[in-house]
Order: structure tokens, then sequence, then C-alpha cells
């Protein structure tokens, strides 16, 4: 399927935080995919890895990678059983970006780990449950490369003045992975790892692609509070991908149909008031108003991933469409007649982005040279992509980006 969107449309998206329709229904929005955990054992990380199907049930993910990285850089690596179980030792409180990979599977989000001496953590579960997008990791990461920011300064995230009270009602929830439509469509919102206090950061800005069968189905550049919304997106099972300067994320989700939603949801207590329950794989089963999760930290996110980097080129079918331009099918990336990347104006895109060789983080996406996060991309940087979404500009005031309007269409 060929697919270029114009860049003008996909900024032109906005959205509205999903509210209950009925004044009658309480929708307690939560993390879509469980990112804090309390562990049983100190110092031991435990969870499953699964991938969410239909009606609200899943499956298991067996033999698959998992990576947790801190923001010193030191990995971690284990992996899941028959029953998709993991377990990580050496594990201390802190913020961690975690990685899973295998045949058809691959995740990526923010881990937050608390210990019992921190208030509250008796809220917060004693495993984590991540769940897969059905994607093989060698069909996007090119395009996870591709939309590394530039150079730039580590992510400050940070669990160490979290209110875990306060932010229990946005973090903790029972483990679903169901969004409702929302209008015939999809809302969504990604946040930075970390907490402040009781709230979380937004992720404004960022790339979100929405993926349905290997294929991308739509694309937007998140609003600056970190929402983002999809229109005309029909129940099934879809995954996000997340990735901008705020961080890379990637999980798989259930869509349901708004009526099949309100109808499983409603529950009405002895009072007569009716609010909305959650529980994955319950028979009343539940869903969250939007899709939310927490994007692993750069670099962090980087390392984490580094373990499953594979070399060989994609090859994918190229059309000509103007100017000497050429469109590669699949994910609608943009490439010159000579297969270099290039912007949604036909500029040549720089090989930026988190390098290995010498340096913090060493080892990393990119082709040689530079510390910290020098280098380019490689050879690797023109393979196939998820598409041109957002340009990047430095802000005068703080290290944000934002993407500059076009001057023109690629395609007419």
């Amino acid at each position: 399927m060929k697919r270029f969107a114009a860049f003008a449309g996909m900024l032109a998206m906005t959205m509205t935080i999903a509210v209950a329709q009925d004044s009658n229904v309480k929708l307690n929005d939560h993390l879509t995919v469980p990112q804090w955990v309390n562990p049983a054992v100190a110092g031991e990380l435990t969870g499953r890895l699964i991938l969410p199907s239909t009606d609200g049930s899943s499956e298991t993910i067996a033999d698959a990678t998992i990576v947790l990285t801190d923001a010193s850089g030191k990995t971690l690596r284990s992996k899941s059983n028959e029953e998709g179980d993991f377990t990580f030792t050496g594990v201390a409180p802190g913020v961690y970006a975690l990685s899973a990979r295998a045949d058809g599977a691959f995740a990526c989000c923010a881990m937050h780990v608390v210990s019992d001496d921190m208030a509250s953590s008796e809220m917060y579960p004693k495993t984590a449950e991540i769940a897969a997008a059905g994607i093989d990791y060698s069909i996007i990461k090119s395009s996870i490369i591709r939309y590394l920011p530039p150079a730039g300064k580590d992510s400050l995230t940070s669990i160490a003045n979290a209110d875990l009270k306060g932010i229990s009602s946005q973090v903790v929830g029972e483990n679903l992975f169901r969004v409702a439509q929302s209008n015939g469509g999809m809302k969504g919102r990604i946040h930075m790892a970390g907490a402040e206090g009781r709230s979380l950061t937004d992720a404004g800005l960022l790339n979100i692609f929405l993926i349905h069968d290997g294929e991308t189905v739509d694309r937007v550049v998140s609003n600056r509070d970190g929402s983002f919304e999809f229109a005309g997106v029909e129940p099934g099972e879809y995954s996000i991908l997340a990735i901008g300067l705020s961080g890379l994320g990637m999980a798989g989700f259930e869509l349901v149909d708004e009526a099949t939603a309100n109808a499983e949801t409603a529950l009405t207590n002895a009072n007569g008031e009716t609010f909305v329950g959650f529980g994955h794989n319950n028979a009343c089963c539940c869903c969250c108003p939007q899709f939310s999760m927490q994007v692993a930290p750069l670099p962090m996110a980087i390392e984490a991933c580094n373990e499953v980097v594979i070399s060989e080129s994609i090859v994918v079918e190229e059309t000509i469409v103007d100017d000497g331009m050429i469109v590669e099918d699949g994910f609608g990336t943009a490439v010159d007649a000579f297969g270099n990347p290039v912007d949604a104006f036909g500029n040549p895109i720089g090989g930026g982005g988190f390098a290995g060789g010498g340096g913090s983080y060493g080892g990393g996406f990119g082709g040689g040279g530079g510390g910290g996060f020098g280098g380019g991309l490689g050879g690797i940087a023109s393979l196939a992509g998820l598409g041109i979404i957002a340009a990047s500009l430095d802000d005068d005031d703080n290290d944000n980006v934002f993407p500059p309007q076009p001057a023109s269409p690629i395609v007419p």
C-alpha cells in the first residue's frame, strides 16, 4: 500500500482529553500500559510479556529478549519463558528504559521501579505486564533510527520527588490493554518518563504512528500537551509507535467499539451510581478512554534497543512521484533518486542521532565518530521508514523542538 501524507495535514490535527458522554459514568483515565512496579522482592523485577488480542484476551510471548537500561547506561538482560514470564535481578528503584523483542513482536517503554520504603508504595503492583506490538523489529528498526532526534542532552527523568499516592490514579490500574473508540476514532496522550509531585510531564511534538497488520494506518504529530487523535479507526488490534525528543515508546492494544465498550463497562453500585471498572481478561471488560503511555527516555531507550539492532537491508518497492523523489512502498518514507532520505520539503536529512563510538552510550545505532550522541546514521539511515511527519527546529528559549510550517506539499 502506497502512502505519502501531506505534512501540513498532519499538523492540523488537535484533540481534547476524552471525557465521559454520560455524566453518570466515571472514566478513570490511567496508563494503558502498566509501567510502575513495587517488586515483591527487593531488587528483583518480574513481569510477563503479552500480545493483546480481541475480546480482551491475550497471548503470552515466549523466548523474547527483554532489556532494561538505567540512567548510567547499565544494561540488564532477560529471556521470557513459555508463559511469557521474565525476571531481572539487581534492579534498584528508579526510572528505566525497557525493550522486548521476539519473532513478530516488539515493545519499548519507560519502566518505574519503586520500593517499600517509599510512601504509598503499597498501592502499586508487584509485577509488570508488558503489551507488545504485533510487528517484527526488523520492519521498524530503521524507522526508529531515522526519527531519532539530533544530538542533545540526556532526558532528565526521576521519581525521587514523585507523590506516589497523588499520581496513583494516573499510573495504576488493573492490567488492561484495551482502548475505547472515541467518535469513530481514537484518542491518546503520551507522557515523558518519571514524575514530579502529583503530575506526569507531557511529551509533545512526537511522531505518532498507528500501525495495524504491520502497516501504518495513520500518522500525526502530538500536540504540546502530548495529546493526539486519529479519526476513522475501526475496532481491532493496533499498536502505537511514538518517537521524538522526549523519548521512544511502542506498545500494542485492542481498540474496542464504542457501543461494546459502553455496554461492557457500565456497572452500578448499591447507591445507583454508574461507574467504569477496570480489569484485564475480565468478563466485565474495561477500557481506557484513551491510549496513554510514558515513553522510554533518551538515550536510555537507544541502549535498551541496541541489543536487537539488525544490519541487513529492507527491500521495498519504490515509486517515482515528483522531481526525482521516491516514495517507498509500505510506510511512505521519502528518499531522493540516490536513495538518500529527504524531509517533507525534499531537503536532505542529516546523519545526526544517537551514534556509537567513544562516549556515553557508545556503540549505539549510528555510524562511527563522536562521543555522546554524535556521529551519523551510517548506511542504515536510507532504509525503509514509517513516513516523514515532523521536521524540528531549536527553540530560542528551551530544548523543545517545533515543526516548521511547510512551504508546499510534496505530492500534488
